[in-house]
């Protein structure tokens, strides 16, 4: 109830914001629109948020059979940690952000309802769903430590420090949505460019390799992508091996980069919206 009684509070009520700013003034309604969305998503399920770890189980099955199988590719592996475990710690943050991207890109033109009749804040919609498939990812590398140790993989403590990386990459995520969802409200295709573009960007970034083993002459094109020095920061975090800290200071400045040109593209736009969508 609370929930319909924030969403119905007249826009006279509101004061024109940051973006950003704009997410913390509203965080009790992000907060509680996160769970709702949960909640509905795993409505009927029997497992619930499992749901979340169990599909990319299925994936790095797959992968490793075609990889160490099929193929029979044998990668240089941090700490010599089973390949699936080096996969999951690439593959659980991709899908957190494919998840997020895909969800984002299309939030304003779903949600238009909201925004027309409940005067609905545009970038609080493109952060709750950012937000959801950010915890989905966190229950999925929780349960992925807890496995850890039961195939012969030390847990360190700088495991702990895999909370940096992840706020950075939820920071790009955030920035990336809104760019996108912008773009989706003037450009209908760009829904359509941004799933060709994730399968792309997907074997750009070193999930089902390590940046050490891809040529070295296109090491420094994979640096270019921000999301490479994320997830090697949380394997080397995750498995004791060297932080790539070059690459992810560049991820770093990268998202803060992605996050203010987004939050500049939706304080112009957000007037516009609710005539659009």
């Amino acid at each position: 109830m609370w929930v319909l009684s924030r969403l119905a509070e007249p826009t006279g009520a509101r004061t024109s914001l940051d973006p950003l700013a704009e997410l913390w003034r509203e965080r009790r309604l992000l907060r509680a629109l996160v769970v709702r969305d949960l909640r509905t998503r795993y409505a009927g399920s029997s497992v619930g948020l499992m749901w979340a770890v169990a599909n990319p189980l299925l994936q790095i099955v797959i992968l490793t059979l075609v990889f160490s199988y099929v193929l029979q590719i044998r990668l240089r592996l941090p700490a010599d940690a089973p390949f699936p475990i080096v996969l999951a710690w690439g593959l659980f943050p991709w899908i957190g952000l494919q998840d997020g991207l895909a969800r984002a890109t299309t939030a304003l033109v779903d949600g238009g309802v909201l925004i027309k009749r409940m005067s609905f804040r545009p970038g609080v919609l493109i952060a709750q769903a950012v937000l959801a498939a950010a915890l989905q990812q966190a229950v999925a590398l929780c349960i992925l430590t807890l496995v850890m140790p039961l195939v012969g993989v030390t847990l360190r403590p700088p495991l702990a420090l895999c909370l940096v990386p992840f706020g950075v990459q939820i920071v790009l995520m955030l920035g990336a949505g809104w760019i996108l969802g912008v773009l989706h409200v003037y450009f209908r295709d760009t829904a359509q460019v941004v799933v060709a573009a994730l399968q792309a960007w997907f074997y750009l970034t070193p999930i089902v390799y390590t940046l050490e083993t891809a040529p070295e002459s296109l090491q420094y094109l994979l640096l270019v992508n921000p999301l490479c020095g994320i997830i090697e920061t949380f394997r080397a975090l995750a498995l004791s091996a060297p932080v790539p800290w070059g690459a992810f200071a560049w991820s770093v400045v990268a998202a803060g980069l992605v996050v203010a040109v987004g939050a500049r593209a939706l304080a112009r736009a957000q007037d516009e919206v609710a005539d659009l969508v």
